[in-house]
């Protein structure tokens, strides 16, 4: 029921969205293609060769292109194939020429309906009312709001310095560039409002069969809404909050089957869009879908490439697992102590997990992938706090 609950609101929320006329957008989406091509060059922090707070040029067009190619006669057709245009493999030189409305044989037509494309539904509506540049402000604005309200949450409700150690983190990643990029911001608001719904609405955790039905639904509003950024920070930060907060006595049962759930909304909507798409539109929605899970996987002939991809994935999970030893051992705490602690340890591994299968995907979009691993700094400091807070007991670890 909830599934197709779901199926269904995403549905019709799509559908009214690309019911809007693009006359009433046409301005607004000319001033943020604009500001969005200007904005890539005015604020980029560059780390060595490294850009790790660029902003997302490329997928902003893809989304404002998305948004001007609707057609408002049949939004449901719309809506499942997701057209914009390209030129010479670039989104931003197609959004450019696309407003200018000249003919060109560069000119392509993209169909990109292998995701929900969700963020059109607050985008278009906006875009009616503002543009791009006031979008960011509303996102910073909000962004910034949602986030203190979870930090005084999780500090009266949880504990000060837990509160402090999922907060400060997520600041850090998200303030620089996060609320400057239309395609970044979606699974920050989802992992900040779920949070915040779990520590708020009691209701929604009471019942073991509610709180994994909330879990099928953050994974599927994180697949309706992300175009594959940071999907794993919408799925950790609440299961965080929600262990901590609810505290079950059976912790890896519990974190692995909450996952599970999540996991099971995330792929079963995903793939929901294949299928509508495909029933709309007659494209071979499925056939593109697989190519790219291909290509996000494996790659495609990169044998060189992907060698070099999954030693730099196995060396940081190494190096964490020595550290995370190390100041295990140090702390000589219990093996008890160990046990009701290491779930944190599972949760910050889902970043790890994440990378080896998008290994392709996580590296070649390194700067805004790497925010995914947020989620292993959340979880590793937890880790050390709380086991550091447990009592020594009679059965001490060693290193025998």
């Amino acid at each position: 029921m909830t599934y197709l609950l779901l199926t269904l609101v995403f549905t019709g929320a799509v559908t009214a969205a690309f019911s809007i006329p693009t006359s009433a957008i046409e301005h607004n989406v000319s001033t943020s293609v604009d500001e969005v091509t200007a904005g890539g060059k005015m604020f980029t922090a560059h780390a060595g060769p490294w850009e790790p707070w660029k902003l997302g040029s490329f997928s902003d067009c893809v989304i404002l292109g998305i948004a001007y190619m609707a057609d408002s006669d049949h939004p449901l057709q719309s809506a499942m194939s997701d057209k914009f245009v390209m030129k010479d493999s670039s989104p931003i030189d197609g959004a450019k020429q696309m407003l200018e409305g000249k003919d060109d044989s560069r000119l392509q037509t993209v169909i990109y309906s292998r995701y929900w494309h969700g963020n059109q539904v607050i985008v278009r509506p906006l875009l009616c009312v503002t543009d791009v540049h006031g979008i960011l402000i509303i996102n910073a604005v909000l962004l910034a709001i949602l986030l203190m309200l979870l930090l005084i949450a999780l500090w009266r409700q949880v504990h000060p310095a837990d509160a402090l150690i999922i907060t400060l983190p997520i600041a850090a990643v998200m303030i620089p560039s996060v609320p400057l990029c239309l395609n970044y911001v979606p699974t920050f608001y989802i992992a900040l409002i779920a949070s915040l719904l779990i520590l708020w609405w009691s209701r929604a955790t009471r019942r073991w069969e509610n709180t994994v039905l909330l879990f099928f639904a953050i994974g599927a509003t994180t697949a309706f809404m992300d175009l594959l950024t940071t999907p794993m920070v919408a799925m950790a930060v609440p299961l965080t909050v929600y262990m901590l907060y609810r505290r079950p006595r059976h912790t890896w049962r519990t974190v692995i089957i909450l996952a599970l759930a999540w996991l099971a909304g995330y792929g079963l909507l995903w793939a929901t869009k294949w299928a509508l798409a495909a029933l709309v539109t007659g494209h071979a929605a499925f056939q593109d879908a697989m190519g790219a899970v291909t290509q996000r996987t494996v790659g495609h002939g990169e044998q060189d490439y992907m060698r070099w991809c999954l030693k730099m994935t196995l060396a940081a999970l190494a190096a964490t697992a020595v550290l995370v030893t190390a100041v295990t051992l140090l702390l000589q705490r219990s093996r008890e102590a160990l046990q009701r602690c290491s779930w944190m340890l599972l949760v910050a591994m889902s970043s790890f997990v994440w990378t080896l299968v998008l290994l392709e995907h996580t590296w070649h979009h390194l700067h805004f992938t790497w925010r995914t691993f947020v989620v292993l700094a959340i979880g590793v400091a937890l880790f050390w706090r709380h086991l550091h807070n447990s009592p020594l007991n009679a059965k001490p670890l060693t290193l025998s």
